[in-house]
């Protein structure tokens, strides 16, 4: 029986069938531990030992382990998880690849064909924009973002020392966002 496996999946917190099986535990098992209530099915494919310790971020890690190692954590709710925005968003805002799709509620998906291994760190059981380029994402967003929230943002990274010009230029630079940077400057910095 799958008893044995419980510790394991204890540590995991929120995994994906794909991540049970890397640790040897079948389809079969998971279903089972759903069927006597030893694992919570949280959605399709996602997982949860109802004993594991979860932090704030339960939806940031709902998300990752839903769109995978090529997603990253970002706009609003990046902002948001920085303290660089004040309003809640409604979704989770996740960076995905362009080609990558969702009928799932909940999610906000941008698509950008900016490397996603660029300026992103990773947190536990996810990963999320730096705050550099949570700023840079917003200025280019700003549509999306709103023009006031994506503003309000960047000034207030800086002038909170939770980024410089200097490491803002440089993922700019980076990211090939610097003309995004350089419309904005004037407004952003004091």
């Amino acid at each position: 029986m799958a008893k044995h496996h419980v510790p394991k999946l204890r540590k995991l917190g929120i995994f994906t069938l794909a991540h049970g099986k890397s640790v040897g535990i079948s389809q079969q098992d998971i279903s089972r531990l759903v069927a006597t209530k030893d694992l919570v099915r949280l959605g399709r494919g996602i997982y949860l030992h109802p004993k594991a310790s979860l932090d704030k971020d339960v939806g940031f890690q709902m998300a990752y382990s839903k769109f995978g190692p090529d997603s990253a954590i970002g706009g609003l709710s990046a902002l948001y998880h920085y303290n660089l925005a004040e309003q809640v968003p409604g979704e989770v805002w996740v960076m995905v690849p362009p080609e990558k799709r969702t009928r799932e509620t909940g999610y906000k998906l941008v698509r950008t064909k900016t490397r996603l291994d660029k300026q992103v760190v990773d947190e536990k059981g996810y990963r999320i924009v730096t705050v550099e380029r949570a700023v840079l994402e917003a200025l280019k967003l700003i549509t999306k973002i709103g023009e006031r929230t994506a503003i309000k943002a960047a000034i207030e990274a800086l002038a909170t020392r939770k980024t410089t010009e200097a490491k803002l230029a440089k993922a700019a630079k980076e990211l090939e966002l610097e003309s995004v940077l350089a419309k904005h400057l004037e407004v952003i910095v004091p």
